[in-house]
């Protein structure tokens, strides 16, 4: 299990404060907020990229991230697929996965990255610059790389951004099936519809807030067998009262001609 504990992390306009984050071996948590909520700070206090007042535990071991020892131990068991694409584009998917698979000394063979890029329909990609690719297919590039990897776990960013709808629909059929293996998966997202089936336990944030952290089924306790669309509003009931008071101005202001 990896275990981040934010006790205190200050920004100018708000602070995080007593965020206690889990990701379990074979779960999914789905971490949910606005823009600016502070799911961007979470992952990256989580990855050491921000000083914070806290901790972050691997399987129990306090990771310093200014020991390299530890960071080693840590990346090596953590693969993490952000929002934004930053690959080397001037190479081709074919050359970007081999430098991948020789910079984290990967022993794994030929058939499971043939598997996957059969799975995001790399094939006719292959051989051309990175660069020239789509967003979509530079993504799927980007997803291959660390799934290849073959981490314990997985700390995705926005997953289905850039992603047409088959490719959404198969990387929720993929992150089922790292599940089912026994990877832990944290991921961020503002499509509730993607997660809506997937996830174990749901963290919903507002202004650096934890306004929810519950499992699936006590989440079902509390609210009935709603969906997550609906959680989400009920838990920020007061933000959504306030934006209704604001549709219902339109009416007022509207002018007919």
């Amino acid at each position: 299990m990896i275990s981040l504990h934010i006790e205190k992390k200050a920004f100018d306009s708000f602070e995080l404060t007593d965020i206690p984050i889990d990701i379990n071996r074979g779960e999914i948590n789905l971490l949910l907020g606005h823009n600016g909520a502070g799911k961007t700070t979470i992952i990256k206090s989580m990855f050491g990229l921000l000083t914070f007042e806290g901790k972050v535990l691997m399987d129990g071991h306090d990771i310093s991230f200014n020991s390299q020892e530890d960071v080693d131990f840590f990346k090596k068991r953590l693969a993490y697929i952000p929002d934004d694409i930053s690959l080397l584009d001037y190479l081709t998917p074919r050359e970007y996965f081999q430098l991948m698979k020789s910079s984290f000394g990967s022993e794994k063979n030929e058939s499971f990255l043939q598997n996957l890029i059969d799975i995001f329909e790399l094939e006719k990609y292959l051989n051309i610059p990175i660069l020239n690719l789509s967003h979509g297919n530079q993504k799927k590039t980007q997803i291959v790389s660390q799934l290849l990897r073959k981490s314990e776990f997985i700390v995705f960013d926005e997953p289905t951004n850039g992603l047409d709808p088959d490719m959404i629909i198969i990387l929720k059929k993929v992150l089922e099936k790292l599940k089912a293996q026994g990877v832990g998966i944290l991921l961020s997202t503002h499509n509730l519809n993607f997660g809506q089936d997937l996830f174990d336990n749901a963290i919903i944030l507002r202004d650096g807030e934890i306004k929810l952290n519950k499992r699936r089924e006590d989440i079902q306790d509390i609210f009935g067998n709603i969906t997550l669309e609906e959680t989400y509003t009920k838990v920020n009931e007061e933000y959504y009262e306030y934006v209704e008071g604001l549709l219902n101005d339109m009416d007022s202001n509207s002018k007919r001609y």
